[in-house]
């Protein structure tokens, strides 16, 4: 029997791309498929959706549309939806797109195999047949599924259901499993990682789970993401400042500083809490950089709330921050709040990116002459005779890469000082 083409495409956080990294190793186990990267050669296209809000929901329903559109040049072609978007929208979605064949839902990974190809397959262990696609030296690692933070604007809950937290040995054992593949730096992921065990009543789990981590041989760099304001406890600031592999790296969405706009949003914190927790985490851990993400044009953000943040971020420089323009979802308690108008909070987003880019720039000023331990990613396509790396500083992707002068291997890791600027935002190194 020829075995079927499929090409895949996964859209969304780094939770979704672990559930596409499930998916297809169920397939990849069947014996049955090979995989392909363009659509116009594949049997089967799945599309892995996000649902989160309306930028990510229109990227996805145009790679629907994509796909729909080969499979009217090619009736015999697949088309499988699944993911976030039809979790939320599923009725919606079957009604609308009538040419997709297959739809599967974010609770309904272990059925792909049946489903896309009609073969049983029952994973015991679904972490085990995981395909890692990323870099082969990092990956991620989903320590709990779901939500229970109910924070006012967010359909996570809605789409993934109330926080599950993942048994320890079984997160352990993919760690163990991921560092035999190669795995050099795991970014330790869930919609809350800081709440991790507290749907089981458990009280700094994280840390017990870490310091269980740190023991896996192979992992060289633990990074911690998305991690909630007031979970970020004394304890786990402690086992980062005293951790040989838990890196100085922090990822805390603080999304506002107005009380005002926090309250509204279902923040359970204030601005003074934030101003302590920056100054803490910064006193216990001197190096520490600072990741966050905001939200701009709330329905209750006035202009005044917009310039206590446009401050707060002036006074406190953050080393990483996104922003993101407020998308009113509809099923969030949030909805009810209505809408600022779309140039309003266009204006916002574009000034208060070129106020961070400054700051980007003053930090990484700060950093030239310095002497770090860098992680090579790729060899540079933008510029020759260097490779993409990056410190403990930065996680791939969303932050700033140090350009390092010199023919070395991706997953390597070089000694290197920073000589420039390539950006306001990226390096330039040469090796020590």
């Amino acid at each position: 029997m020829e075995k079927k083409k499929i090409a895949v495409i996964s859209l969304g956080c780094p939770k979704n791309h672990v559930d596409t990294e499930l998916m297809v190793g169920f397939l990849k186990a069947t014996g049955d498929v090979i995989f392909v990267d363009r659509v116009e050669d594949a049997d089967i296209v799945i599309v892995n959706t996000c649902g989160f809000i309306r930028s990510a929901k229109e990227e996805s329903i145009d790679e629907i549309l994509t796909a729909v559109e080969e499979k009217k040049r090619n009736p015999e072609k697949k088309v499988v939806v699944a993911g976030c978007l039809y979790q939320r929208y599923r009725e919606e979605l079957k009604k609308e797109l009538p040419e997709v064949d297959v739809f599967i839902g974010v609770d309904e990974l272990e059925k792909s195999v049946e489903k896309i190809l009609n073969k049983r397959f029952q994973p015991d262990k679904p972490f085990l047949y995981r395909e890692i696609l990323t870099l082969p030296h990092f990956a991620y690692l989903k320590i709990s599924e779901g939500c229970s933070n109910n924070c006012s604007y967010c359909a996570i809950p809605i789409i993934r259901g109330p926080l599950r937290s993942r048994p320890a040995d079984e997160i352990v054992e993919e760690a163990k499993l991921l560092a035999k593949k190669g795995i050099k730096e795991l970014y330790v992921v869930a919609q809350d990682t800081t709440a991790y065990g507290f749907d089981r009543g458990e009280k700094d789990a994280l840390v017990r789970l870490l310091k269980r981590l740190e023991k896996v041989k192979g992992i060289e760099w633990i990074r911690l993401m998305y991690t909630y304001p007031t979970h970020v406890s004394k304890d786990l600031i402690g086992l980062i400042a005293e951790s040989e592999k838990i890196v100085n790296y922090i990822d805390v969405p603080f999304q506002h500083v107005s009380d005002k706009v926090l309250m509204s949003m279902g923040r359970k914190y204030s601005y003074s809490y934030i101003d302590e927790l920056i100054d803490k985490l910064r006193e216990k851990i001197p190096d520490v950089a600072i990741r966050s993400s905001f939200i701009v044009g709330f329905p209750t953000e006035t202009e005044k709330d917009f310039e206590q943040l446009i401050s707060f971020l002036k006074r406190k420089k953050l080393d990483w921050a996104g922003f993101f323009k407020y998308s009113r979802e509809e099923g969030t308690s949030a909805y009810n709040l209505g809408d600022l108008p779309e140039d309003v909070k266009d204006s916002r987003l574009n000034f208060i990116e070129d106020v961070q880019y400054a700051i980007f720039e003053e930090n990484s000023q700060k950093l030239v002459g310095k002497e770090f331990t860098l992680l090579v990613d790729a060899i540079s396509q933008d510029m020759k005779g260097y490779v993409e790396a990056r410190s403990y500083r930065s996680a791939y992707e969303i932050d700033g890469i140090v350009y390092l002068k010199g023919n070395f291997k991706p997953g390597e890791f070089v000694r290197g000082k920073i000589v420039g600027l390539a950006s306001n935002v990226d390096l330039l190194a040469e090796p020590v």
